[in-house]
């Protein structure tokens, strides 16, 4: 009876691995990728903290994979809406709404923090911040560190700009980088983006191709994907959060998910 147990996890264990081993083969073909090389990769999340980021972090925790997240800080700053709505949910049932899915948000928010991700300020606003006055500019990056201070875990503090404004274009503008190292920020680029925020690339596996193409024509680094939506108060990037689980066993056909400190060696726990 051992025997035969053994036997059928013994071909069990054979085949899958013959099976992931054949469709690897078919992934480095359909992608251009080196037969001989392996990279480097870290996730990366921005505009969160949104509805679907549970999701995610179910699928990292099971995986075993370490990620940034880059949080806006007014998703979780809840003192807005809890003023808004006072001590009467009647008359205030919206206001009082808002401030129960921050404080949803919230608890999110330790979950990346206890679950080992490093979490990341996206400022307090999704601003072009070349464009913002000294004084703006200041009281945004100031905001959002307050805000999101208890769920740093490093020294330095990541932090990446929205759109990227203030990083490609640093000769241009170098008062952004300049603020940021000033209060204690080092700031996260990206080398790979799944441009998982354009929704012509939300269907089918668009997302994962942009991804595979970059590293497979030579890039290590981190990916820039999305688990929350700006400009809504809690939707997330729904269409990666329900395919990230695919993409996955692909995405290892090529690559070694690293923590960001892989790369950047200042990061000091």
């Amino acid at each position: 009876m051992f025997f035969r147990l053994f036997t059928i996890i013994f071909l069990c264990a054979f085949f899958s691995t013959s099976v992931v081993a054949k469709d690897c083969a078919q992934y480095r073909a359909q992608y251009n990728c080196p037969t001989d090389k392996r990279f480097k990769l870290h996730l990366s999340f921005d505009d969160g903290v949104g509805s679907v980021t549970p999701q995610i972090l179910d699928v990292l925790k099971r995986e075993k994979i370490p990620a940034t997240f880059f949080v806006l800080g007014n998703k979780v700053d809840c003192q807005p809406h809890r003023k808004a709505c006072g001590n009467d949910y009647k008359r205030n049932p919206k206001s009082c709404q808002s401030l129960q899915l921050c404080q949803q948000r919230r608890q999110t928010l330790k979950r990346i923090k206890r679950e080992g991700h490093l979490i990341g300020s996206h400022s307090y606003q999704h601003f072009h911040h070349s464009k913002l006055a000294p004084a703006e500019l200041q009281q945004a990056i100031v905001r959002s560190k307050k805000i999101l201070q208890p769920f740093f875990s490093t020294k330095p503090i990541p932090f990446r700009l929205p759109y990227g404004d203030g990083w490609y274009n640093q000769k241009e503008k170098p008062q952004v980088m300049k603020a940021l190292k000033q209060h204690g920020f080092t700031h996260i680029g990206w080398e790979m983006s799944g441009y998982d925020w354009n929704k012509q690339n939300q269907q089918g596996t668009k997302i994962l191709d942009n991804v595979m193409k970059q590293m497979c024509s030579g890039r290590n680094g981190t990916a820039l994907l999305h688990d929350g939506v700006f400009e809504n108060e809690h939707e997330g990037r729904i269409f990666t959060g329900k395919h990230l689980a695919e993409w996955i066993p692909v995405l290892r056909c090529v690559a070694d998910f690293v923590p960001l400190s892989y790369f950047k060696k200042e990061l000091k726990h």
